[in-house]
């Protein structure tokens, strides 16, 4: 569980689900050129676009631990087939997503770069396609508890909402819910003991959402187990088609927060400007790194060299690690278009940047035009 944790969201590409709704839009809006030649013909087919048209970050986290790491070998990080396979929420390729089968078909975990190493992976511990590991419950529910009350957290730090502001919204939404009663009573008694100390309104606000959190938590963690050990053979099994968190007592508690979130952080002008910045900087950087890409032929390596020099500098900030699996793929990869290698290595590239470094780099480019 600690792995599968630790790797679960290495994929996410900068500016987290804005990053990957930036990438898609990226590719439809570039669709045409990217998918044809000069001469109308198709370079890359639809089933193989389709991985970039809807770019997944949990497919490019498989494809980080699996292909993109390279050590001593061709493995990844050599992780168990074991922890790969826990940390694969959707076991399908991109053709096979289906919202209507349930949670493990809602997206897709694997690019078609990736799909035979999947296949083994699923193989080697006894999973079909689109087949759960159970761990994978778990960590999703993880994710799902770490998001809700994070989120709201970050909000009240920024000044978007309080702490009362909050309770008072729970108390209103929760119609009597026994769990968020429980909730709202634990954490006012503790903001009760926090006035009577000396603390300034903003040192108030902070503590009592720091108890509010771990009291937030601890029930939703109390009530993931409590389904899970209710449920164990349907989830055992692989075959429940409903998140843990969403099946739980707490499922109620679990959309006020996120409808909380929404009305005072994800709404709020000043989140709405780090997004709209995030989406610019990506199809920004994506213009710029493709123009370098599309340039490069890994059988004729010396290509770059006669590209105009603003390419042949951009292609040199591309990780050497991600130009070595792109110019000395595995057997299977070399069977794959150049078109869709190429693209590859954009995202690769692309999705491997944090939001400081993403938005640095476009003013370094920036520079240079």
């Amino acid at each position: 569980m600690a792995a599968i944790g630790l790797v679960h969201d290495l994929g996410n590409p900068p500016f987290g689900h804005q990053g990957e709704a930036a990438i898609q839009s990226w590719f439809t809006d570039n669709s045409d050129k990217l998918t044809k030649d000069k001469s109308e013909n198709e370079v890359i087919s639809k089933k193989l676009y389709d991985d970039f048209l809807n770019f997944e970050g949990n497919a490019q986290g498989f494809r980080l631990v699996t292909r993109l790491q390279l050590l001593n070998d061709n493995f990844g990080l050599d992780l168990t087939y074991a922890t790969l396979s826990a940390m694969m929420k959707y076991p399908i390729p991109v053709s096979k997503v289906d919202k209507r089968k349930g949670v493990s078909h809602k997206k897709f975990g694997y690019f078609f770069s990736e799909e035979k190493i999947a296949q083994e992976i699923l193989n080697k511990v006894g999973l079909s396609e689109g087949q759960r590991h159970p761990l994978a419950y778990l960590m999703e529910a993880c994710d799902d508890i770490a998001y809700a009350v994070l989120d709201i957290e970050d909000a009240v730090k920024k000044g978007l909402a309080s702490f009362s502001d909050l309770i008072a919204y729970l108390d209103h939404h929760g119609n009597g819910d026994h769990l968020i009663m429980e909730l709202i009573k634990e954490s006012e008694e503790k903001h009760k003991e926090y006035r009577k100390s000396d603390l300034s309104p903003n040192e108030l606000n902070d503590v009592s959402m720091q108890r509010f959190r771990v009291f937030a938590i601890g029930k939703m963690v109390q009530a993931v187990t409590q389904t899970f050990t209710e449920n164990s053979g349907s989830y055992i099994l692989g075959s429940a088609t409903k998140p843990i968190l969403e099946s739980s007592k707490a499922e109620k508690l679990r959309q006020l927060l996120g409808d909380f979130s929404i009305i005072h952080a994800f709404q709020h002008r000043s989140v709405l400007e780090i997004e709209l910045r995030g989406h610019n900087t990506i199809h920004s950087l994506m213009d710029c790194f493709w123009e370098a890409i599309r340039e490069t032929d890994p059988d004729h390596p010396k290509k770059i060299h006669s590209a105009p020099p603003f390419s042949r500098y951009v292609y040199t900030r591309i990780s050497e690690n991600y130009r070595r699996v792109y110019t000395d793929p595995a057997f299977e990869i070399k069977q794959l278009p150049l078109r869709y290698r190429q693209l590859m290595l954009l995202t690769d590239m692309i999705s491997g940047m944090t939001d400081s470094y993403a938005m640095s780099l476009l003013e370094e480019f920036n520079s240079f035009r």
